[in-house]
């Protein structure tokens, strides 16, 4: 079983890895683009805080609401999930683990379709 745990967890910490990837390249998409710290590894304490600030900013950008609703959806979510992920970290549920992934897929489809908004708007 702990096989498993590992290994469910190591697929968390990938994934929250390419979604906070896929945030950094959206913000840099921005009308108004937002830094993010982005190393080859991010420590929570430098994200989440980074993270939150994305999400307080959403609703400054000049975009539409569907848009700045993506931003605050995916950051939302990917806070979730890395809450989730810390909580498996101390005790391993495999509910906790099943939550962290939903909030990863939302997450990735949120900020994979405002990216690809940005990109065909910034063409204009």
């Amino acid at each position: 079983m702990a096989d498993h745990e590992d290994e469910t967890m190591s697929a968390l910490a990938h994934t929250i890895s390419l979604v906070y990837s896929i945030l950094i390249e959206v913000c840099g998409m921005l009308p108004v683009p937002i830094g993010l710290p982005a190393d080859g590894h991010i420590p929570t304490t430098d994200a989440v805080p980074a993270i939150k600030r994305v999400a307080a900013l959403a609703t400054d950008q000049p975009m539409g609401e569907t848009q700045e609703a993506q931003l605050i959806v995916g950051c939302l979510h990917l806070l979730a999930a890395i809450d989730l992920y810390a909580l498996c970290a101390v005790r391993y549920e495999e509910t906790r683990a099943d939550g962290a992934g939903l909030n990863l897929a939302h997450a990735e489809d949120a900020l994979t379709h405002l990216a690809h908004w940005l990109a065909v708007n910034s063409a204009d």
